[in-house]
């Protein structure tokens, strides 16, 4: 005879598995149902059956079933319930086929082996339906991570998602397979909740996963390279902008320039000078490259070596800040040296440096309305007003900084 606390945590489980029989099941029946069977969850007896897990797996995702009835029939439903009535579905399921794997043993006490498969022999009770059950709402996991990000639920998202993903992954039933590039798009939207939930590192490493499993959008470099700087991994970061740079070349200029960056910081002029070239040779009207070219000619030369290629860029597209903030720096730099190398002063240093810095002006005016977060433009344009004393623009810029 069980002892008397055993009985009764035996009674709530059949108590709970009647309770969910009926045909006028509504959320909060269910929600009872399983309340009742809670405490069997933590008994040192029924806790370790599996009867009592896939009774549990079977009650959240029949109540998963009835938050979609209520709102296919135009009912106000709880996202974030819903959504986490099936994540606990799946983690109860998953004790549930963990205990229901009981190995067969012959006289010896020894594992019997199957012939065929090679593998150990099992019995099981509730593992079909448990997984029939499971195979059933596979596809629900990927809907229901979307709608707890769409809630900002980060945590919940990236759960559903991996849940989605360990079912996919499952070789024991072939209707647990997905196509890999689904996987692999599902891994990358995990890798964005990992980004919001603030867990970098596990951000860039479903990023790799995603990518090596066919996720090759743009998106999956650029959101794993945010995440190396981030992290401060320089090398890293080079890495994969030379992986991207070899997938779409030119057609995002942020690639080549972390490339360039990298062999300006390693003093290797030649190296970048030759990535640009081969650059340039496929997109001669690219303004972006050409910007980037004059900035390696103007450290392996200078400013006015490099000024035809900013000229160039601009001329090409009107609003690339960068472009028009180096022509201005260009007539700013101009009158900089004048001042120090000329011997006149007064009106007649500023009669011949004034209009230097007037030609400056619509460049690095320009170049600050596109980008007002450039302090190199922005020091330069109060340096020029307070010369030409414009005392209004001096005033607004300084207002803008405040």
């Amino acid at each position: 005879m069980l002892p008397l606390n055993v009985g009764g945590q035996h009674l709530l489980v059949n108590q709970a598995k009647k309770d969910i029989t009926g045909l006028t099941m509504t959320v909060d029946s269910y929600n009872k149902a399983f309340n009742k069977l809670k405490p069997a969850l933590t008994n040192d007896e029924t806790s370790k059956q599996a009867e009592t897990w896939a009774l549990a797996g079977r009650i959240k995702a029949e109540l998963f079933d009835k938050y979609m009835d209520n709102r296919r029939v135009g009912k106000k439903i709880d996202i974030k319930a819903m959504g986490h009535t099936l994540i606990d579905a799946f983690d109860y399921s998953m004790t549930a086929l963990k205990l229901d794997t009981v190995y067969i043993l012959n006289k010896k006490g020894e594992q019997v082996i199957d012939k065929k498969t090679k593998r150990p022999k099992v019995k099981t009770k509730y593992s079909k339906d448990v997984v029939n059950r499971l195979i059933e709402h596979h596809d629900d996991y990927r809907t229901v991570g979307s709608e707890l990000y769409n809630i900002k639920d980060w945590d919940g998202a990236y759960k559903a998602w991996d849940d989605y993903c360990k079912m996919a992954m499952r070789t024991d039933d072939a209707r647990w397979v997905k196509p890999d590039s689904v996987v692999a798009e599902v891994r990358y939207y995990q890798g964005i909740a990992a980004w919001q939930k603030a867990d970098t590192i596990d951000a860039v490493r479903l990023f790799s996963i995603a990518r090596h499993a066919g996720y090759n959008r743009k998106e999956a470099y650029d959101y794993a390279l945010v995440c190396l700087s981030d992290l401060g991994n320089d090398a890293e970061v080079v890495k994969l902008a030379w992986e991207a740079f070899i997938k779409f070349g030119t057609s995002d200029p942020q690639y080549i320039r972390i490339l360039i960056n990298d062999y300006l910081a390693r003093e290797d002029f030649s190296g970048a000078n030759d990535l640009i070239d081969d650059a340039l040779e496929a997109k001669p009207n690219d303004d972006e490259l050409l910007n980037l070219k004059g900035l390696i000619v103007e450290n392996q030369e200078d400013i006015y070596q490099a000024f035809p290629y900013y000229q160039r860029c601009i001329e090409l597209n009107p609003s690339n800040a960068s472009g028009l903030f180096n022509v201005g720096r260009y007539f700013y730099n101009k009158a900089m040296e004048t001042r120090q190398n000329s011997r006149l002063y007064g009106k007649k240093l500023a009669d011949l440096v004034n209009p230097m810095y007037r030609e400056a002006l619509p460049y690095l005016e320009k170049s600050y309305e596109l980008n007002p977060r450039n302090a190199d433009v922005r020091n330069a344009l109060r340096d020029i007003y307070y010369k030409l004393g414009e005392a209004d623009k001096l005033q607004a810029i300084e207002s803008s900084i405040l």
